[in-house]
């Protein structure tokens, strides 16, 4: 018997039946030369509601909130030639879980102005103050709102509970410019810091978000070559600047392909920056030549800061991937603030990124990572849990063909020890074409998930995403 889905019909907000056997590839014919737009980094063609999800094993009841993740799923048939995974369209796929049961799955674009005129809807409201482009990078809580994110141009876009975008969004005026993908809340203050760069300008923006979700500019740190900044880290002293060499090129930009390339000429350098916005205190250190996207956390050790990343050794592209290069590597980066010299030891043997931990010990000392596996020809496969103490690495193997995404801690009310919660973790099944979410014990992290969730669709590679409890939420 066919499980059936419901598709929502935006345009009416009417509910239609579609068979899950129906091919949701329908953007994805004769692209086979583009990686990005075959298997499981393809798109998908509708936006679903779905209830009554299947289950294997018992979902925690304290578990109450949304299971998000976001992506790129081109809104119209991309060029291969020229497509290329960080520019499509924004897709946000959620989980609401509550009382011990999964209530619902939802998909829905990003309704960007592009999206919108891809998809004959009618724009959102303004305030338009930068340029417009995709908004797929990450999707998080900010004052009690959910927003999904970008960098490098594009304004935050407001979601509703059931992931529907609402608006365009400057935090109510206070955010002057472009934002980030990658805020990292200071679990002491509750404030998200924040480096935003924007093609053209030959700055970055150091932003603090207070916990009503109002930002402010705390610092401009010059950065002449405009590099891509995807991530950053914090300590209670300093925010990490990785100034890497990926360069903005206009030439690249105006033809429609990726504005950011690979620039050998250009040092790598890492920018220690005073919390306080004092630029001319900022102390520099050189780095290795390589490209950083994901930074697992950074603390101070006394008169030293810690940074621990997932370096690459070039930048992310398809062709390079196709001539074959060196997988991602975990990697701890130790900064001597008396010598001014920068050290390198490797984490782990496996080819890893998207890098997470228990939020809860941002900008401290911590034992435990968590990782997905991702090599250099694009396979996703295990989750990896590090013990950076006593430097061992336990894998998850989620079976035959299956594959998760970016994992997500979520500690367990009253946790004690660091590693008391679960792992979430949306997880693609090759033998079926569908995703489950798999829940594991944090602590028993080699054994059967604690629950299964089965998705009748599937949810494609994408990038980051978040637990967001119901209490953290304003009033959905």
């Amino acid at each position: 018997m066919a499980i059936k889905d419901k598709t929502v019909d935006r345009a009416g907000e009417k509910t239609i039946e579609n068979s899950t056997e129906k091919s949701t590839e329908k953007l994805t014919d004769k692209l086979a030369a583009n990686p990005f737009l075959v298997a499981n980094f393809a798109p998908v063609a509708d936006e679903n509601v779905i209830s009554d999800l299947a289950v294997t094993g018992t979902i925690p009841e304290e578990l109450e909130g949304r299971f998000l993740r976001i992506g790129p799923n081109p809104s119209a048939k991309p060029n291969p030639k020229k497509y290329h995974w960080f520019l499509g369209t924004g897709m946000v796929h959620g989980l609401r879980l509550k009382g011990g049961k999964a209530e619902w799955y939802r998909n829905n674009y990003v309704l960007t102005d592009n999206a919108a005129r891809d998809l004959k809807r009618e724009q959102l409201p303004y305030p338009r103050k930068t340029h417009g482009g995709s908004v797929n990078t990450n999707v998080l809580n900010i004052g009690g709102e959910l927003y999904a994110l970008v960098e490098a141009g594009a304004l935050p876009m407001k979601l509703d509970g059931n992931l529907q975008t609402t608006a365009y969004s400057d935090f109510d005026g206070t955010l002057k410019g472009a934002f980030s993908a990658h805020p990292r809340r200071d679990p002491v203050t509750g404030e998200l810091h924040v480096l935003a760069y924007e093609p053209g300008k030959k700055h970055i923006d150091y932003l603090v978000v207070d916990k009503a979700g109002r930002s402010r500019t705390a610092a401009q740190v010059s950065a002449p070559h405009q590099p891509m900044i995807h991530d950053t880290a914090i300590t209670p002293s300093f925010v990490v600047v990785l100034d890497l060499p990926m360069t903005f090129d206009l030439v690249a930009a105006v033809s429609g392909k990726f504005p950011y390339l690979w620039n050998r000429k250009q040092p790598a350098r890492i920018g220690l920056l005073p919390r306080s916005g004092d630029v001319n205190s900022m102390i520099w250190f050189e780095a290795p030549q390589c490209y950083v996207y994901h930074i697992m956390n950074a603390y101070e050790d006394g008169g030293k800061v810690v940074v621990d990343v997932v370096k690459n050794s070039t930048y992310f592209d398809a062709d390079v991937i196709r001539r074959g290069i060196t997988p991602p590597v975990f990697v701890r980066w130790v900064l001597d603030l008396p010598t001014g010299k920068l050290s390198e030891t490797q984490l782990a043997e496996q080819a890893v990124e998207f890098p997470r931990l228990n939020d809860s010990r941002v900008g401290q000392s911590y034992r435990f990572g968590y990782t997905a596996q991702f090599t250099a020809n694009l396979q996703f496969g295990s989750a990896y849990k590090h013990d950076l103490i006593s430097g061992e690495t336990q894998t998850h193997d989620f079976g035959s063909g299956r594959a998760t995404m970016e994992p997500v801690f979520v500690a367990k009310t009253n946790a004690v020890a660091e590693d008391e919660g679960w792992l979430l973790s949306y997880v693609y099944d090759q033998n079926t074409n569908r995703t489950d979410v798999v829940i594991l014990d944090a602590q028993d992290f080699e054994s059967a998930p604690v629950a299964t969730i089965h998705l009748p669709v599937r949810v494609p590679f994408g990038f980051h995403g978040n637990w967001v409890a119901d209490s953290d939420l304003n009033a959905f």
